[in-house]
């Protein structure tokens, strides 16, 4: 059987050198130093770390889970903010279809440039009071899903990961207009009882997430997963929003300090630019209005907080250092009312318009906007595995696609 630590190539970084453009050398750029390092072309700890110190993994990529770009905004929204150190690369080669996916690259009057080749990449990642954790990020692979599943339990092992935490979206006939909702699932009670807002009872299509999180759970780790639900009008493009509250549950879980003031920024110009135009066009408005009544009737009347103890004891500093910048930036009253609107969004409603039968800049006749009484929690299990129950969600490939 072929080692599944085959399918890695580590990326060794000398103490004090950058080891690429795209990543910051803890050494000599923050006064940390990396928690891993790569010794025989494997990688391992510098050194045993106490229990309460030692390193979770965090799992972010793209997929049939990805309503609303999740996976794209966590890694710009991380690795643009924080020091960060690539550990290793998955051979993509051996793990994608290239015909069902086919990457972009560009051409220029007579040749071709910038190849956009799919990714699955491992980083030692700092947050913003200097701890450090893993960031697994990039495609989803289309093979060999039992055989990267053991490589990144290789890697649990031989890190002594402590936690593992994977987050995801799907596209739910939620309005835009509410919190967005999650369901919690994994191995710790203490990290997801009393936090879902909707837990159904239902078989899927899986991901290579849910695939993980059995392995991982099989082999006794701790793993628990966030799956976020978004508007599924508003599935196909970037939506700030739920990236945001990726972050915060992630975070909250990790007990890490993770950037979200740039992600809480574009979540107020695109609600903005949503609420301005779900406004000026009545058969939008009638379906928000529908999710509305529908949500406020079915949601959880609570929801457990993760910073909060079960006994309702005060949470001390450092659990709260998590939540300090996210409370503060959603109550900035400085924020800028007139920032730019947020294009990918305006293309997004005007293809949801078009599908409610409204009129669209492109002049698309009208249809029948469907039945009554969208609902919540769907009882097609499908709905689960992000199809829209009610009609076909806006397709991501012709977002932002020239007219």
């Amino acid at each position: 059987m072929k080692d599944p630590l085959d399918l890695l190539h580590v990326h060794p970084a000398a103490d004090g050198e950058e080891e690429s453009d795209s990543s910051i050398n803890f050494g000599a750029q923050d006064g940390h130093e990396s928690s891993v390092s790569a010794e025989g072309g494997a990688l391992v700890l510098r050194q045993a770390a106490p229990p309460a110190d030692r390193l979770s993994l965090l799992v972010s990529w793209s997929g049939h889970t990805d309503a609303g770009s999740l996976s794209e905004q966590l890694s710009e929204s991380l690795l643009g903010a924080l020091p960060h150190r690539r550990l290793a690369s998955f051979e993509v080669d051996e793990l994608f279809d290239y015909r069902s996916r086919r990457p972009q690259i560009t051409f220029t009057g007579n040749r071709f440039s910038n190849f956009e080749a799919p990714s699955l990449e491992l980083y030692e990642v700092r947050d913003a009071l200097g701890r450090p954790f893993l960031f697994l990020t990039g495609d989803e692979p289309d093979y060999q899903w039992d055989r990267v599943s053991q490589a990144v339990l290789a890697l649990v092992e031989r890190l002594d990961v402590k936690l593992v935490v994977l987050v995801d979206a799907l596209g739910l006939p939620t309005p835009h207009t509410r919190p967005i909702g999650v369901t919690a699932h994994g191995n710790r009670p203490d990290l997801i009882d009393g936090i879902s807002t909707w837990g159904p009872s239902a078989q899927i299509e899986a991901g290579l997430s849910q695939f993980l999180e059995l392995r991982v759970a099989e082999a006794d780790r701790d793993v628990v997963g966030y799956t976020l639900h978004v508007p599924h009008y508003l599935a196909g493009g970037r939506f700030p929003h739920v990236a945001v509250s990726a972050l915060e549950y992630a975070g909250a879980a990790l007990e890490l300090m993770l950037p979200t003031d740039e992600l809480r920024e574009s979540s107020r110009m695109v609600e903005q630019d949503i609420s301005r135009q779900v406004a000026q066009n009545t058969e939008i408005q009638g379906m928000v209005d529908r999710l509305e009544r529908n949500f406020d009737e079915y949601a959880t009347p609570q929801q457990r907080s993760l910073l909060v103890k079960d006994d309702d004891a005060v949470p001390d500093a450092e659990e709260l250092g998590a939540a300090v910048e996210a409370y503060l930036r959603h109550h900035d009253p400085a924020a800028d009312a007139e920032a730019a609107r947020a294009a990918s969004i305006e293309g997004l409603l005007d293809d949801a318009s078009t599908e409610l039968g409204a009129p669209s800049r492109g002049g698309a006749g009208p249809v029948d906007p469907g039945p009554e009484g969208d609902h919540v929690a769907p009882e097609n299990p499908g709905s689960a595995s992000g199809e829209d129950p009610q009609g076909p969600a806006v397709d991501p490939e012709n977002h932002d696609r020239p007219q």
